[in-house]
């Protein structure tokens, strides 16, 4: 799961975008607003457009944050969860489980610090309007200024009314095109740090490379 998006979602999500205003203010206010932010949880859909084959694939998603990078996702027969010092990746089909320590890369993103790289890292636009349904979106567009990032664009569609994220979408350097649509979210529910913990089931394989 790219964390970039995620984090996207959560500090995009929680920040009113005002009449007139330009990426750098935007970004601005997200930082003070994203000072107020404890947790939060998204259901999504993930669509995934593959570059080379043209093939498609679609799941749905549940995520959980919080601050300290702690993060749980759960898609389909996969479970993603790490507590900021260790991370459990499960795969029910095969029933096993890899466990890491977490490592802090430098060229990745987290919402501790997503803040911080993107007004370095991005330009950003806003680029227009679009209605999804009966919804009308402002999309801002973030392109990296680094030549060899992995990823050529960002979009967001922000909803006008009440003021929350609708869509992302992300084109890779391989031109796979992946459209984040998210259904609800929760922020300050005050969760707890149990769910960014992971058991393993009866009988599951565990390799732990600790």
């Amino acid at each position: 799961m790219n964390k970039l998006i995620f984090s996207l979602i959560l500090i995009l999500f929680t920040q009113p975008l005002l009449a007139g205003d330009n990426p750098e203010s935007i970004l601005s206010n997200l930082q003070r607003k994203y000072d107020k932010i404890r947790d939060a949880s998204v259901i999504f859909t993930q669509n995934v457009r593959f570059g080379v084959t043209k093939t498609e694939q679609t799941f749905k998603g549940t995520l959980f944050m919080k601050k300290g990078n702690k993060y749980r996702i759960e898609i389909e027969d996969q479970t993603i969860v790490t507590d900021g010092q260790s991370v459990w990746s499960y795969a029910a089909g095969t029933n096993q489980v890899l466990i890491d320590k977490y490592r802090e890369d430098p060229k990745s993103f987290s919402p501790d610090k997503i803040l911080v790289n993107v007004p370095r890292q991005y330009s950003s636009t806003i680029i227009g309007t679009e209605k999804l349904g009966k919804i009308e979106t402002t999309i801002l567009k973030l392109i990296p200024k680094d030549q060899n990032a992995n990823l050529k664009w960002l979009k967001v569609w922000v909803d006008e009314d009440e003021w929350i994220m609708k869509k992302i979408q992300v084109m890779d350097v391989s031109d796979n095109l992946t459209t984040y649509g998210v259904e609800s979210l929760k922020t300050n529910m005050d969760l707890n740090d149990t769910l960014f913990q992971f058991s393993p089931p009866a009988g599951a394989e565990v390799i732990d490379s600790r």
